[in-house]
């Protein structure tokens, strides 16, 4: 008798155990949603304005995972995406953000946020998506952005941010896909380190103040590369024919109204043109306002057959030079 109780004490304390584990991982769970809750309702006193009401059932009385603009991910029990593009909303982009670490897509596009980024968006460290485009966001881009290395897109286009791009980003964010940080005020070389992001199809850079050469180290990722687009910056040197014709997958090519020349001094522009019959995928070439010289060489006839639009300008000079 003594045993068979000793086996249904046992029994009883191994029950008990279990729903006391399970309860205390569902209240762990539940204090998670909780908390990021708790940083939407904050986050959403910052704002100033909220035109449209779009965020009107963002309040307490209802489950978090219904806010409009909000994805949960039921498995994790986390808010995994938060998405509020094109909403008009005005106010700083406040850092309390940075407490919903379960994060993998912010997407705050088309806005009115001010002020600078909060480099406490380090912590979002399942962040993939990172879109903050047409904003008024200011200063530069954190250094302690590096820490969010599993980003696959960035993207800051149309914004007044500034200053150099730090090469740690590139270092360790090595998971980049695309990146646009286009149509702001970002200065100094383009980093050498971006080359170690060897899945990295798309650079768009254009209106900005970079200056320098383009960064040797894009042969790094010669087989995922497809659109490079610089236009309207300070970049010099030569055209890099050594860059391109190790880019067998470029499509897109934008160098226009920078301060490149052509081989010799600004007159020869056959290198260049050889090495992009090595981009057998090429579709737009531009090259306008560099002013260009050089004999429009033969190898333009071995460009790819998919080349739909050439941006230039050609002189009527009798030695058939070629000014863009």
């Amino acid at each position: 008798m003594a045993f068979i109780w000793t086996v249904l004490l046992l029994l009883q304390h191994l029950v008990l155990t279990h729903l006391f584990a399970v309860s205390g991982y569902s209240h762990h769970l539940n204090h998670s949603l909780l908390t990021d809750k708790a940083a939407l309702l904050a986050f959403r006193k910052t704002l100033i304005l909220d035109p449209n009401f779009r965020l009107a059932n963002w309040v307490e009385a209802v489950d978090v995972c219904n806010f409009t603009g909000v994805r949960c991910d039921k498995h994790h029990h986390r808010i995994a995406q938060l998405n509020l593009s094109n909403y008009e909303l005005t106010g700083p982009l406040s850092p309390i953000i940075s407490n919903l670490t379960g994060l993998r897509v912010l997407n705050l596009v088309e806005n009115y946020f001010f002020g600078l980024i909060p480099p406490e968006l380090s912590s979002l460290r399942h962040l993939r998506h990172l879109q903050l485009d047409l904003n008024h966001l200011d200063g530069s881009l954190p250094e302690s952005f590096a820490l969010l290395s599993k980003l696959t897109l960035i993207s800051l286009r149309g914004n007044n941010m500034k200053g150099e791009l730090p090469p740690s980003f590139f270092s360790n964010c090595t998971s980049l896909e695309n990146v646009d940080l286009s149509r702001n005020f970002f200065t100094g070389n383009i980093p050498e380190e971006i080359g170690n992001c060897p899945d990295l199809w798309t650079i768009n850079l254009y209106n900005n103040q970079f200056t320098g050469e383009l960064p040797v180290s894009l042969t790094n990722i010669s087989f995922s590369l497809y659109n490079i687009d610089v236009e309207y910056n300070h970049l010099s040197g030569e055209l890099p024919a050594n860059i391109v014709g190790n880019l067998p997958s470029l499509s897109l090519l934008h160098l226009s109204y920078n301060h490149m020349v052509s081989h010799n001094n600004n007159t020869n522009l056959e290198p260049f043109f050889t090495a992009l019959g090595n981009c057998t995928d090429l579709e737009e070439l531009e090259l306008a306002g560099m002013g260009l010289r050089g004999s429009l060489p033969s190898s333009i006839g071995q460009l790819s057959a998919k080349l739909f639009l050439l941006c230039c300008k050609k002189t009527r000079s009798m030695d058939q030079s070629l000014q863009i």
